[in-house]
């Protein structure tokens, strides 16, 4: 292989890991949404409201929240700070 054809491999892996990360990231967030709409009954818009406030308010990018979300549904305990936060969120 030339420099050039590396080069434009590597720039695909790393541009393939990206896309591969967002869609990762969607999907942790719409299925703490669902944890969220099925424990509170909460419509979509309201429960991604308040995944993005709660993130907001916690000083975290919406992935990692949504990603403590998706293990309390999963039956981890969450953690203090963060089960505070939700309770002053839901209607």
């Amino acid at each position: 292989m030339d420099h050039d054809s590396d080069t434009w491999l590597q720039e695909t892996h790393a541009e393939h890991q990206d896309l591969k990360d967002t869609a990762d990231a969607k999907t942790t967030v719409d299925m703490a949404l669902g944890v969220l709409a099925t424990r509170y009954h909460l419509p979509a818009d309201c429960g991604r409201d308040i995944l993005r406030a709660l993130s907001d308010n916690l000083g975290k990018q919406l992935p990692a929240t949504a990603g403590e979300i998706l293990k309390w549904g999963l039956g981890q305990p969450l953690r203090p700070e963060v089960e505070e936060e939700l309770q002053k969120l839901l209607p």
